[in-house]
């Protein structure tokens, strides 16, 4: 350093302004090699005078400083060496005054603004290298630590060295972990031999994960890490023989760091970890042999989830749904470190066992004395099969696209059990009891009385609101009454308005040109001899059409289809409707999608968007159209079965007598000679005289050229012929009927306020069941400190049950940080709204444990 910068460095300190109560600054210069000796007489620093100590004028220097010259600045300068501490006279002074150092250390210590310690100069010495680079240098300042000890410095260095700014114990083994298992391919660990310090990195290590090996094997530390936190809570027999990978005193350390990895941004890079040491310490084959009661207690690894998951699929792929077992796993597993990796498979088995629950409940069959009661049993409750299967095979879907391999081949073969259980079981059984019911009856007519016709839609349900208000009709094709239940769900939980669901019966076949047309407004439906549909002798066939029939009713009314109201402008929309009773919007996603033959296995997708769609249709006409009243439903609904269908669910046309004029799937046209002996009679002499319909019944399709025949309508299966009616009202905020939407809140429900495990359990009950106005949320749930820094893991918990108050109680496992814990402190537990970051509930805690991750040497 030369004498300019000590010049420089010395003003400035003196310069600064003085700390409270002191009148004058003692600064004490160290120089134990005497190297600036020399340059004492070139110092120049106004105001200040020079102290040299000799080693003989011990006496005389503390009376100067302490009485002779109280007020005066002074630079103290000291070429001493001291074995003992009673050596050195001035040291009480020395405790209160300033230091300064004209070394390389020090004057890097100086321009990092690290205190001038002994025990961070001796660690600031074993980085010379690191110091080499002004890069690293920058980058370890802005880190921005106050140092305290020479621990933290540590970390800093091999924080910046490993690239991470996550400068904390977790933080740097996290990165080299991350980097590669392999020494020769870890690039943090080059850096750190080359400009750190490979003795702090493991003494670190050890203190903190209880790995002390001296070679560092990259591997058999994540091995020790990942097996001593599954040791937290697994149990011992599991791991027989692993022991050296083992520190019982570590567990809460290893179990933390491995939450707070899973949390991070590199959970992919711990899932691939895991996977690793899993293969090579056959971990799976040691779980195989574990109660499931035992793993569900478990949830440290991602082979815990795979195991779980796999047991259960290949009982069902045998025919063996433990459904109880099956829908407590489900729940309690939603809280588990990997649930989000696994969910759709969880999400499966949770359907495939509300099926066969489904399945017991009606174990002797669907028999009913009147087909209105069957109708009435399907609206309430026997449609839900129907939502399971599509649910089902939404996350049967995604495990097609994933990657989980094993998991997924099993994932099939429980589908093909559920499959016969849906397509050999409940259509079988449900729709030949429908059949059955109604064979005779529709001999004359496919119209049952008692029940809400489609042909009266127009006069029943429409033209009533019209005396009032307008009304918007939005008829979505082929959507089936299960998936208006849902719908109406979500429209009840995501809008300001009222949504009721009931149902009416098509017309036959339950085909788009005969159920569009049965929902304009008309005194008489006909079909000419080319098969097409006219209302009072007007074709429906498209848009134009049936807007010109709309028109015949008041000339301001209008038919649209979704895709050009979307495209127009909001003034277009306005004008469009301007003066207008009844606007029809037309919408088509899940038969247009169903009925290709390379799309239908993607129906149920196409449900799920089309809820989206209808969903946002309704808040586009409240608040862009100002339409209150609103009427969803369809033309038909359908039938769909995802496995390819035997040849005895298929039927020829040559079963019919006489010349067919139409087919379908589903449905064929021909005139009143036509008759078979295995297809259901329906008279069409409303339509025009001669005509006569037949069907297959149960789950039978007819053999056609072209296109699928998963997907399928045209028939008189309840899946086909109950159309849903959604009636939506939209409800003014300053209405007296308005009722807000309102979350479920969670609640703490156990007792202690006292944490003395690193790992801790808590339960919480959802207050509320999810219905109506009052919707699922979410929470995230922590422990933090006085400051709201987070102590503890954050766990995420959906509350979404419907159930009663007993079953609406979660189970939650929470894991401290390694930090230091104060026993005096307070300490809270927060509820957080993870929608609107708003703490809904906050409890105060106590924290007693002996733990802490600070380390130093």
């Amino acid at each position: 350093m030369t004498i300019d910068t000590i010049n420089r460095s010395l003003n400035q300190r003196f310069a600064a302004e003085l700390p409270d109560c002191y009148e004058r600054r003692i600064i004490f210069w160290f120089d134990s090699e005497r190297e600036f000796e020399g340059m004492l007489d070139e110092l120049d620093i106004p105001g200040v005078k020079l102290l040299k100590l000799t080693g003989d004028n011990f006496f005389a220097a503390k009376m100067l400083l302490c009485e002779t010259d109280t007020r005066s600045n002074y630079l103290v300068y000291d070429p001493l060496t001291y074995p003992k501490r009673e050596d050195n006279w001035l040291r009480d002074i020395q405790l209160y005054s300033e230091e300064f150092r004209a070394d390389l250390v020090s004057m890097q210590m100086d321009e990092l603004h690290i205190p001038q310690t002994t025990q961070l100069r001796r660690a600031m010495k074993h980085y010379g290298k690191f110091f080499e680079s002004k890069e690293r240098a920058a980058k370890l300042v802005a880190l921005g630590t106050q140092y305290q000890n020479a621990g933290q410095l540590h970390i800093d260095i091999m924080a910046v060295l490993c690239n991470t700014r996550h400068n904390t114990v977790n933080g740097v083994l996290r990165a080299i972990l991350c980097d590669s298992l392999y020494n020769e391919d870890n690039t943090c660990l080059e850096q750190i031999e080359k400009f750190g310090s490979m003795q702090a990195l493991q003494e670190m290590t050890a203190r903190y994960t209880g790995y002390a090996d001296e070679k560092y094997v990259l591997f058999d530390l994540a091995a020790h890490i990942l097996l001593t936190a599954f040791s937290a809570i697994g149990e011992e027999r599991v791991l027989a023989g692993l022991e050296k990978y083992l520190s019982p005193e570590n567990q809460p350390a290893c179990y933390a760091f491995l939450d707070e990895w899973n949390a991070s941004a590199e959970q992919e890079k711990l899932f691939e970890t895991a996977d690793d040491i899993t293969e090579r310490m056959r971990l799976v084959e040691r779980l195989e042999k574990v109660d499931t009661a035992v793993l569900m207690r478990l949830d440290s690894l991602p082979c815990i989830d795979e195991v779980i998951i796999g047991r259960f699929m290949q009982e069902i792929a045998e025919n063996v749904i433990k459904t109880e077992e099956i829908l407590e796993i489900a729940e309690s597993r939603r809280t588990s470190k990997w649930y989000g990796r696994y969910a759709y498979l969880y999400d499966g088995l949770y359907n495939i066992a509300k099926m066969q629950e489904f399945h017991h409940a009606h174990i002797a069959g669907f028999h009913f004395g009147i087909y209105e009661e069957l109708w009435d049993a399907y609206c309430k409750e026997l449609y839900h099969m129907d939502t399971y299967y599509r649910r089902l095979h939404m996350d049967f879907r995604k495990s097609l696209v994933s990657a989980s391999g094993a998991l997924d081949d099993l994932f099939k073969g429980a589908v093909v059990t559920a499959e016969n259980l849906y397509k050999n079981w409940y259509l079988s059984e449900l729709n030949g009891s429908w059949n059955a019911l109604i064979r005779e009856l529709v001999a004359d007519g496919f119209s049952l009385q008692g029940i809400p016709q489609q042909s009266d839609f127009y006069r029943r349900i429409v033209q009533p609101v019209t005396n009032d208000s307008r009304v918007f009709v939005i008829i979505s094709d082929a959507l089936r009454y299960e998936v208006a239940a849902e719908l109406t769900e979500k429209l009840l939980r995501e809008t300001n308005g009222t949504a009721k669901l009931s149902a009416m019966q098509s017309v036959f076949p339950s085909i788009t040109k005969f159920g569009m047309a049965a929902l304009l407004p008309h005194k008489t439906l006909t079909v000419t001899d080319t098969m097409k549909v006219l209302c009072d002798g007007v074709s429906t066939d498209g848009t134009e059409n049936r807007d010109k029939i709309l028109k015949g009713k008041n000339l301001k009314n209008c038919a649209v289809t979704y895709e050009a109201l979307l495209a127009m402008k909001q003034s277009q929309r306005r004008e469009l409707v301007s003066g207008a009773e009844v606007v029809y919007i037309y919408h088509n996603i899940i038969d247009a999608v169903g009925d290709k033959a390379n799309t239908e296995n993607q129906v149920f997708e196409a449900c799920a968007d089309a809820m989206e769609e209808l969903k946002n249709l309704v808040r586009l006409i409240v608040n862009s159209m100002s339409g209150s009243n609103i009427l969803i439903t369809a033309d038909h609904g359908f039938l769909y079965s995802y496995e390819p269908l035997a040849e005895s669910e298929k039927i020829s046309t040559s079963l019919v007598t006489e010349d067919v004029l139409e087919t379908g799937r589903r449905y064929l046209l021909t005139d009143n000679a036509g008759k078979s002996d295995v297809l259901m009679s329906i008279s069409m002499e409303k339509y025009a005289e001669e005509l006569v319909g037949l069907t297959p019944c149960e789950n039978v399709r007819i053999q056609k050229p072209g296109g699928g025949s998963n997907f399928v309508h045209g028939g008189v299966s309840l899946q086909e012929c109950c159309v849903p009616v959604i009636t939506f009202k939209n409800i003014s905020k300053t209405s007296k009927k308005f009722v807000d939407i309102k979350k479920v809140s969670v609640k703490l429900l156990s007792m202690t306020r006292r944490i003395s495990n690193n790992i801790f359990s808590l339960d919480f009950m959802q207050s509320e069941a999810v219905g109506g106005k009052t919707v699922p949320a979410t929470y995230e749930i922590y422990l933090c400190d006085e400051l709201s820094n987070p102590v503890s893991n954050v766990q995420t918990l959906l509350a979404d049950k419907t159930s009663e108050p007993q079953d609406r109680v979660f189970h939650v496992r929470f894991t401290l940080k390694s930090v230091a814990f104060d026993g005096s402190a307070a300490y809270y537990l927060n509820i957080v709204d993870k929608e609107t970051g708003e703490i809904m509930e906050r409890t105060e805690f106590s924290v007693k444990i002996a733990f802490s991750n600070d380390f130093d040497f």
